[in-house]
């Protein structure tokens, strides 16, 4: 049975939807209980900026100036990173707190379309596969390995099902010289997901390059190049707008590291515990590979050139510095970001390979002793299933407790994969020698792969379900704050995921995704915030920084507060109290020499705190009191330009010992801290355990959560002893315990002039008043060249204080502010973008003119550069990365 109707590719989607629901039902996740398969990255990224989106569709946030992440950032760029998926929108109809449940169904719905495009495909360029059999083929690439290692990361899986329908767009493009469903394809790839673009593109380049070899004809393959290359440059610039402020704001971030350096870490091999258990859950790749070397007898050159670009992507599986640029040259998880490409054409040789078959089987009815033998080896692949869930189940899905595999979850998984793919190639040796009719062997192969579905989702879909109302006591802060200041909330403690306090409405300094600007991270751990990897969080800091950042409420663990009369809001988990002094984001400064402090002094995190009172507040009163220990217990301890801990006796534990008489009321900080960096971990973590009267404040510290500067509490008329117990020696740039005098900070913010300002759309606006012409607002925003500032309707230069902070020039008098932000590149993106737009009608009306012959002459000296940019890319991807890694 041929698909001729266009409803035949709803069976696909509907199997799909079918074993998920069956999922959904015997592992009690929604809509069948209360679970949701959100783990990691959905929890951490895509779910809080999903509740961000739903504030911007709604108008009570910015897409562009977006204040509840980073203390002000881009928006867009987060949203083409993460969420830019038609399915986003969504979201609107959805309340916050059920957003973890609807993941369930917005995954399922992706996966839904994956079958579909998949479906569209396979029909597509093989006319010859019937209805199950396509059904059947399409369900395996929804259901591989790809999508059950990856679903995490939800807008993956928009480029998984526009894929197909790219290689649909690059066969009309070289059959039929047609380069619209190219340009619309490609265009909506790099609009879902800007990053893996990036792959796509390396893809590209190689899939071009052996379809001229191995497929095109001999006359027409400087043609293919040339419409090639005008199809991806008309791309390139219609999504402009997309590539090129979410370009620079990558480059920005702390992510971007040392090329060089990334390539000469780790080994020669992959973890293929983690990167080929991405290939192997789809056993019928390998009957294919299989069947093709040692059966197949037409060798078309459309299957050959399938065959080596499986072969060409399945290199990087194995080879990790290949791997790795193919990923921009490192990655921290996911180490098979490209995979679904492997995956989808080891598929398109399977039904290459069963397509092949039906034209030459034309049995009526399968023998009985076949068809026995082909249901037996389905059922093996049932009873190995069934061994290895039952008794290993915890041994299999470790990669959703760890994000990685091992050895021991590898070795089951590649027994079923080879048991699977015995099975799959036995159906296929069965069906090739004509012992198996179509219809046998399509329905045999249906059931072989809902085994395989079903497997993969119960070891990497069922294993994640946990509880969606995990997070209700976070949820349920939203809106609690009746404040029409312009304020941020903090986090007392990193208690839930740093970007879900954005989510909730607030504005925060808080953020986590590959796009922290470095600059802002850098800037928050000097002034002492805690920071690791891409993470910023608002906890810790000191109440002065508190202040002068805009961190007017603070969220805390329940039962926490030393004293309740500013508490606001409490829960059965958290309360939210009102700081004291605080200031709203944005105050006056009174100095005539704003450059002295463009840029943070380079000294310890503490001696900052003391230059950032007096520049801002343009006094000298002394605000930190910095202390010397009273006494070391086995530990020697030196100052200078740095601090240095050694053990007298490595046998003995050793302390250094605070001893210090408080009189007025005072908040007492405690800092260890060495260098600017991002690293996952320190060489300093977990070097003390700090106690107070003896009390634990803080164990293993500094952390991955609490690496800022550490508040030991506020004191009045005591002596505090505070013991750092010395866990291992240290050598670092900062290190000691200072006292903040709250009644001189009291005093300096209650002097200070708060300007009156709030956001509207992509615009703070407001007024400030200024006591002379030498005064400068203070808006501690992260700045970029997309801000632009006026005052009193004149246009003024943003002046850069603090390292990455933000000042504007005031007149005397009454100031009416406005500071506008449009994303670095977006403006010029956009231009680009109408003129690609107009680039492709022009030559979409050039080609149906007959007109091609007027450009032909191009088709050389194209044809000279796609050469030179394939072997460019081939060595850059290929030959480049592992010579750096054998010269290390």
């Amino acid at each position: 049975m041929q698909m001729k109707k266009t409803g035949s590719f709803l069976f696909a989607p509907a199997a799909v939807m079918l074993i998920m629901l069956s999922v959904f039902f015997v592992s009690k996740m929604f809509p069948f209980g209360y679970n949701t398969l959100s783990w990691c990255d959905m929890n951490q990224q895509v779910i809080p900026f999903l509740m961000d989106f739903k504030d911007i569709l709604s108008g009570k946030a910015n897409m562009f100036l977006n204040m509840q992440n980073a203390g002000g950032m881009s928006f867009w760029g987060v949203f083409l990173f993460f969420i830019s998926s038609p399915f986003s929108f969504l979201v609107a109809f959805v309340n916050k707190a059920d957003l973890y449940l609807f993941m369930n169904v917005l995954v399922m719905l992706k996966m839904m379309a994956c079958a579909f495009t998949a479906s569209v495909f396979f029909h597509d360029q093989f006319k010859k596969l019937g209805l199950l059999q396509n059904t059947a083929v399409s369900v395996m690439y929804a259901f591989c390995g790809y999508t059950m290692f990856y679903y995490q990361n939800h807008v993956w899986l928009d480029v998984m099902y526009l894929f197909p329908i790219l290689l649909i767009g690059l066969a009309r493009l070289a059959e039929d010289g047609k380069i619209l469903l190219y340009v619309l394809s490609f265009s909506a790839i790099l609009t879902v997901n800007f990053y893996l673009s990036y792959m796509v593109s390396i893809f590209l380049v190689f899939s071009a390059g052996l379809y001229i070899i191995l497929v095109a004809k001999k006359g027409s393959r400087r043609k293919t190049v040339l419409l090639l290359g005008i199809a991806t440059l008309i791309t390139a610039l219609i999504t402009a707008m997309v590539w090129l402020p979410s370009l620079m704001q990558y480059v920005a971030s702390a992510r971007t590291g040392n090329l060089l350096a990334g390539l000469r870490v780790g080994g020669l091999l992959s973890r293929l515990d983690t990167t080929f258990a991405v290939i192997i859950c789809s056993g019928a790749i390998f009957a294919a590979l299989i069947f093709y070397l040692f059966f197949e007898k037409k060798l078309s050159s459309k299957v050959a050139f399938t065959f080596f670009m499986l072969l060409l992507t399945m290199v990087p599986v194995f080879i990790e510095p290949i791997n790795k640029m193919w990923q921009t040259g490192n990655y921290q998880a996911f180490p098979v970001r490209y995979g679904y490409i492997t995956i989808f054409f080891g598929l398109i040789l399977f039904a290459a390979v069963v397509s092949g078959i039906n034209e030459e089987n034309r049995l009526a009815s399968s023998s009985a002793l076949s068809a026995f033998g082909g249901m037996l080896a389905v059922s093996a692949v049932f009873l190995a299933e069934c061994l290895i869930l039952y008794k290993d189940y915890d041994v299999i899905t470790v990669y959703t407790e760890t994000l990685w595999g091992n050895s021991v979850s590898f070795r089951f998984l590649l027994l079923f994969s080879l048991t699977a793919g015995l099975a799959y190639l036995v159906l296929l040796l069965l069906y090739q020698f004509r012992q198996l009719s179509k219809a046998a062997f399509s329905v045999l192969l249906c059931f072989l792969v809902l085994l395989e579905c079903t497997f993969n989702s119960s070891v990497y879909v069922a294993s994640a379900a946990n509880n969606a109302r995990n997070e209700a006591s976070v949820i349920d802060l939203s809106d609690r704050i009746q404040d029409d200041a312009f304020y941020r909330v903090k986090s007392e403690e990193k208690y839930f995921d740093v970007n879900l306090l954005g989510s909730l409405g607030y504005n925060t300094l808080s953020h986590y995704t590959s796009l922290t600007d470095e600059k802002f991270m850098y800037t928050m751990k000097k002034l002492g915030y805690s920071s690791y990897w891409m993470e910023v969080n608002s906890n810790d800091g000191t109440k002065l920084t508190d202040a002068i950042l805009g961190n007017q409420y603070t969220i805390l663990r329940r039962g926490t507060a030393a004293n309740t009369k500013n508490n606001i809001y409490r829960n059965q988990k958290y309360e939210i109290k009102k700081n004291s002094p605080s200031l709203p984001i944005g105050f006056v400064m009174h100095s005539d020499q704003i450059k002295a402090f463009s840029s943070l002094p380079a000294t310890t995190r503490l001696n900052t705190q003391q230059s950032v009172f007096e520049s801002l507040f343009n006094t000298k009163d002394k605000l930190f009191t910095q202390y010397e220990p009273a006494f070391c217990n086995n530990v020697t301890y030196t100052s200078g330009d740095r601090y240095s801990l050694t053990f007298q006796d490595n046998s003995a534990d050793g302390s250094v010992i605070y001893q210090i008489p408080v009189k007025e009321t005072e908040t007492l900080y405690f800092d260890c801290f060495d260098r600017l960096s991002n690293n996952l971990i320190e060489p300093i973590n977990s070097s003390f355990n700090v106690l107070v009267n003896g009390m634990t404040v803080q164990d293993d510290y500094p952390n991955q959560s609490n690496n800022g500067i550490l508040n030991l509490g506020t004191f009045r008329n005591q002596t505090v002893e505070i013991e750092i117990q010395v866990l291992k020696e240290v050598n670092v740039k900062s290190f000691g315990v200072a006292g903040l005098r709250d009644d001189v900070l009291q005093k300096a913010v209650s002097s200070a002039t708060a300007a009156q300002l709030k956001q509207s759309g992509n615009k703070i606006i407001g007024t400030a008043e200024a006591a002379d012409n030498q005064s400068y607002l203070f808006l501690p925003i992260t700045g970029d060249t997309g801000y632009t500032a006026t005052v009193n309707g004149k246009k003024v230069t943003i002046d850069g204080v603090l390292d990455s902070m933000m000042a504007v020039k005031l007149e005397k008098g009454k100031n009416k502010i406005s500071v506008a932000y449009v994303p670095s590149g977006f403006t010029a993106g956009s231009c680009l973008s109408i003129v690609g737009i107009a680039a492709l009608l022009c030559f979409l009306i050039f080609q149906k003119q007959g007109l091609y012959r007027k450009i032909q002459f191009l088709e050389i000296p194209a044809t000279v550069l796609f050469a030179v940019l394939f072997l460019g890319v081939f060595i850059a991807v290929y030959i480049f990365p592992v010579v750096i890694f054998y010269l290390k």
